[in-house]
């Protein structure tokens, strides 16, 4: 008769088990969890953990955590830079090309460092390997915006006949109405929206800086809303306002991916994402003379730098201001 396999885990084993960095990434994800960390920033931590963990098995590198060093790291940045594919995966995408943008790449190393950072207060490793790592440098590019005509020109081949469309349709104007980010807008919540008061709550618990907030809507995203809402009660009574069934709400990667689906039958050239319109209803609501205290608040930034931006590349109120007080429209030329 065949013997039993010997599955008792032997002390060495068991070390390289603790030493993995997987392990203690999981160690990592619990203790993050119990601070009450956002979701969206637990999901983004997985995945740029994951991405680190596939570069480990593309070059053949251990595991374990005494093998992973500062040496270790910079070489994987320049992997990020100047080797790896994008899009390799997408069969859409015709242009696979090489090398991360400089803000994705520092999303990736600011995940490390959050990780390491983590385990040596808790003094699960001895060691930060990532002390001395510095982000790359990002260049200062203006941010792009569409224009009313590109907006006109993307919610018109947006189908409101069908169900999953109209949902695309109402998110995408609600987007633009009230400047979320995509992740709170898809996770509200019925009891989030005050119909009589045009508000919507932003709960601390899916905010980005973890600080609750209200956002007025208008009275026009407001009656879609009503409609979609209405239209999900029919297939599932669903407390999510963007449901896609009844205990679950609207992928935001799907939404992206949809996104671009209908940017291509616009015939736009811009690259089209949720938060392109962030970025676009804020800018014009500095061209429309709006005050930067009141879009601090409704974006939820903490501090103005990240308001002040939008300051940079409100073009048209630029090119309107220059015109009007030149100083070349006060003398003879």
């Amino acid at each position: 008769m065949k013997k039993r396999r010997n599955t008792k885990i032997t002390s060495s084993q068991s070390n390289a088990q603790e030493n993995d960095i997987r392990n203690l990434f999981r160690k990592f994800m619990s203790i993050k969890s119990s601070e009450g960390i956002s979701e969206g920033t637990l999901n983004q931590y997985k995945e740029n953990f994951q991405f680190f963990c596939d570069y480990l098995l593309l070059k053949n590198y251990s595991f374990l955590i005494e093998t992973i060093n500062t040496e270790l790291f910079r070489e994987w940045i320049m992997y990020m830079q100047f080797e790896h594919i994008r899009f390799k995966d997408i069969k859409t995408r015709e242009v696979k090309e090489i090398g991360l943008k400089p803000s994705t790449i520092n999303t990736r190393i600011k995940t490390m460092k959050v990780l390491f950072s983590t385990l040596l207060q808790n003094q699960l490793v001895t060691s930060n390997p990532l002390l001395h790592i510095k982000k790359v440098h990002e260049p200062e590019e203006l941010i792009e915006v569409l224009t009313e005509k590109e907006i006109n020109a993307l919610l018109a081949v947006i189908d409101k006949n069908a169900y999953t469309t109209f949902r695309d349709y109402v998110l995408t104007l609600f987007l633009l109405d009230t400047m979320l980010r995509v992740s709170e807008a898809v996770t509200l919540r019925k009891a989030d929206l005050n119909i009589e008061a045009g508000l919507i709550i932003i709960r601390a618990s899916v905010a980005k800086n973890r600080k609750a907030r209200t956002v007025p809507v208008s009275k026009k995203v407001i009656n879609l809303l009503n409609q979609l809402i209405k239209e999900n009660e029919y297939g599932f009574h669903s407390e999510f306002i963007f449901a896609v069934s009844e205990y679950s709400f609207y992928n935001r990667q799907n939404y992206n991916q949809r996104l671009k689906q209908y940017a291509k039958l616009a015939n736009l050239d811009k690259n089209v994402h949720p938060h392109l319109f962030r970025h676009t209803s804020a800018t014009k609501w500095l061209e429309n003379g709006g005050g930067l205290e009141e879009l601090r608040l409704i974006l939820g930034h903490s501090k103005y730098d990240m308001v002040k931006r939008y300051a940079h590349i409100a073009d048209n109120s630029i090119i309107v201001a220059a015109r009007r007080y030149s100083l070349t429209n006060f003398i003879n030329i």
